[in-house]
């Protein structure tokens, strides 16, 4: 089955979707300065471009839709109900964004659109990368005057663990080879500590280059530690918050993430490369940065992070929004 471009729209706002991984492949928004529009995401011309081999090998993840577990699994491995499961080691020593062929390389299928409505369906099979339980997905976009609203639903028939996000990569001013520019605000100050991007259960408070609880150009952070990778943690209770702020003075688009996720990983994507992308260019180091809310990384392994434990009976139920000011 090829895949295929949906096109959502307000006054505002124009995103677009691919069946492919449910992937944003652009958001056009008008510029705060000049008032034309401006595609604000990485992505690839066609949608056929996401399934070329050196775009897979990129390990890019443009704008899409992951599952069944969003970020890393410590050792593609994990216990449930006494029995072991092993995945893919498709990162390093780790798992990562559900495998080989996790969500983002499955195409989808329609289940509803209108001219700024869609939902997607996608039914993992049981043992598919070697997850247990038939899961259920649905996750539908709405666009609504300056806003994308994603929400994620699942169900399955067996207890498995699940963790649902996009990975769409920000340049709110394409015409800059970089983000360094870029402000960044968060509306938390606590970070998890991290070896080999895993976490080993303990919390790091922001300082210095790795403050943003006030507005900081992303450059210092970039030239000091080689950008960002790391889970910022907020409360796990259930209610939709602002996570947070990107904007830059040279086009004044400024973008807002909410969620009621407890995560957001930031990935200024300092191993980004991805070669004839949209208009034939190169995507290099700091090309854009990844907003990525999510529940925390390898939560399998830490009974005291917010569980990513979904039981038959039980409904996965959760929302992203990117909006413009």
């Amino acid at each position: 089955m090829e895949p295929e471009i949906y096109i959502l729209k307000s006054e505002d706002l124009e995103v677009h979707i691919s069946t492919l991984g449910a992937t944003l492949t652009r958001m056009l928004v008008k510029e705060g300065k000049s008032g034309k529009k401006t595609d604000v995401l990485l992505g690839m011309e066609t949608a056929a471009d996401y399934e070329t081999p050196a775009y897979i090998a990129s390990g890019a993840y443009l704008g899409a839709g992951i599952g069944r577990y969003g970020n890393r699994i410590a050792r593609g491995k994990f216990t449930l109900n006494g029995k072991e499961y092993r995945l893919a080691i498709n990162n390093g020593s780790n798992h990562l964004h559900g495998g080989i062929t996790g969500f983002d390389k499955k195409i989808w299928t329609v289940t509803a659109h209108s001219q700024d409505g869609l939902t997607l369906e996608y039914i993992s099979p049981d043992g598919e990368e070697n997850y247990p339980g038939t899961l259920q997905v649905e996750v539908r976009f709405w666009v609504m005057a300056k806003e994308l609203k994603i929400g994620y639903r699942a169900v399955t028939d067996q207890d498995c663990f699940v963790n649902l996000t996009h990975h769409p990569y920000f340049n709110l001013d394409p015409s800059a080879g970089t983000i360094e520019e870029h402000i960044l605000k968060l509306y938390t100050d606590k970070y998890l500590k991290t070896e080999d991007l895993i976490p080993d259960g303990t919390f790091v408070t922001v300082s210095g280059d790795y403050d943003f609880t006030h507005p900081r150009a992303l450059k210092g952070v970039i030239e000091q530690a080689g950008g960002l990778d790391d889970c910022f943690v907020f409360e796990n209770d259930g209610k939709l918050k602002k996570l947070a702020e990107l904007s830059v003075e040279s086009t004044g688009i400024k973008l807002y993430v909410c969620s009621d996720y407890p995560g957001l990983q930031v990935y200024t994507g300092r191993y980004l490369n991805v070669k004839n992308a949209r208009g034939g260019k190169s995507y290099d180091a700091y090309a854009g940065v990844a907003l990525e809310a999510q529940y925390w990384p390898d939560s399998p392994h830490h009974a005291v992070f917010p569980s990513t434990l979904l039981r038959p009976g039980e409904k996965y139920v959760k929302t992203t929004i990117y909006g413009f000011e």
